[in-house]
């Protein structure tokens, strides 16, 4: 009851952002914004990458439902203890699945081509997918020795100590991936928007925070920016597709969202959800593997990989409120910075002109997929900052 007293606390004191509770977002038609055809374009793309999707997570369950079926079997077949063959196990499990996803991952790739969001070649996507799978490797089976290791040390306590030591691992991944988020890029090239930055990271209260651009448009046309890292080591990467394809009041703004995500220390505090989703879901985990053995049997290895894919596919649309939440925030936040909806506008807008978003996904696809509130919503929300900003000045809002 304590430790689900301190869940419960700690979730709603995360849960807190500085969007106004009061805040109501009016409801705004797709065709305000887009064209008919820009809609349309729009909408098939997502549709069929969204089938494939579920073909691969289709695909992914069958492979390991009939592994688990067959886990004794397996476990026979591998003369290295449990350890050594529990951890065989999960490697040709992650074999086989990357196997059945690699020609719809190729159709994807062919799929993102066509509407002009993926450049490279068809080999090279193979080799990045490979690399991919080799490092993908390493970590299931270290991960799976270790947990097989404290659980057979601790049957019924494993998930209270494998939880928060690969959240521990988790942060040391941040920090180092920050570390080597630079190589590569460059300085901001356009002397008014850097200057602008400098600007941003005072009011936003995050002075010195790197922004570095990525030049990756012989890659890709889509227009992105994400900021990596936790307290010194935060970076904010933006694409140079940002630079080709908006006015330097929307880059701007993007460069206000990614220092909301800095000034709110979102990725500390997703972290911090990490721990609290971990929690409930290795406990679980626990409890479906001890009853066939615990997790510590080889032949039980493939009955907790399907289970932790199953738990993992039903805590998505969870996770999701709480990413979707935080990308509001940082949309707020930049909103605030800036004091620019216009520009806001016009970067929530490229989204589905070039990124190909659908302004209006359905429903399932929003629960299950989406981390980011929908393009409409954040349309939204520039509407319901310039009538909060009216109210406050006693003006009307522009637009209305």
């Amino acid at each position: 009851m304590l430790l689900a007293a301190g869940w419960v606390v700690a979730a709603a004191l995360l849960w807190r952002t500085k969007i106004p509770g009061d805040l109501s977002l009016p409801k705004l038609g797709s065709s305000a914004f887009f064209s008919g055809a820009e809609r349309h374009r729009a909408e098939h793309f997502e549709s069929v990458a969204g089938l494939l999707y579920l073909a691969r997570i289709a695909a992914e369950l069958a492979i390991l439902a009939v592994l688990a079926l067959l886990g004794r079997r397996l476990a026979r077949g591998f003369a290295l203890g449990e350890i050594g063959a529990g951890v065989m196990i999960a490697v040709a499990a992650n074999l086989f699945i990357w196997l059945a996803g690699l020609p719809l991952g190729l159709l994807g790739h062919w799929w993102d081509r066509r509407y002009g969001l993926a450049k490279r070649s068809y080999w090279s996507y193979v080799e990045q997918q490979t690399l991919g799978l080799l490092v993908q490797t390493a970590v299931v089976a270290i991960v799976l020795a270790v947990i097989m290791v404290i659980a057979r040390a601790l049957p019924r306590r494993w998930w209270l100590v494998t939880a928060p030591l690969f959240l521990g691992v988790a942060v040391l991944l941040i920090v180092l991936l920050a570390l080597l988020a630079p190589v590569g890029t460059h300085p901001i090239r356009d002397r008014q928007v850097a200057a602008a930055a400098k600007q941003l990271e005072r009011r936003e209260g995050v002075p010195g925070t790197k922004i570095r651009v990525d030049d990756v448009d012989e890659e890709t046309n889509a227009v992105n920016a994400q900021m990596v890292g936790l307290g010194p080591t935060n970076v904010v990467i933006l694409w140079n597709t940002l630079f080709r394809s908006l006015s330097d009041d929307a880059v701007e703004f993007v460069i206000g969202h990614e220092l909301g995500h800095a000034a709110r220390r979102h990725i500390p505090k997703g972290i911090a959800w990490g721990l609290l989703f971990s929690l409930p879901l290795t406990f679980l985990l626990a409890e479906a593997t001890r009853r066939r053995g615990g997790i510590q049997r080889a032949a039980v290895v493939p009955y907790a990989l399907f289970v932790s894919a199953v738990l993992g596919l039903l805590s998505a649309p969870l996770q999701n409120v709480v990413s979707r939440r935080y990308e509001a925030e940082a949309d707020w936040m930049a909103l605030q910075a800036t004091k620019d909806p216009a520009a806001g506008r016009e970067v929530f807008r490229s989204f589905t002109r070039i990124d190909l978003a659908d302004p209006n996904p359905p429903l399932w696809s929003y629960v299950l997929l989406d981390t980011h509130p929908t393009v409409m919503q954040r349309l939204a929300m520039t509407r319901a900052w310039e009538a909060r900003r009216a109210r406050k000045d006693g003006r009307s809002p522009e637009g209305s």
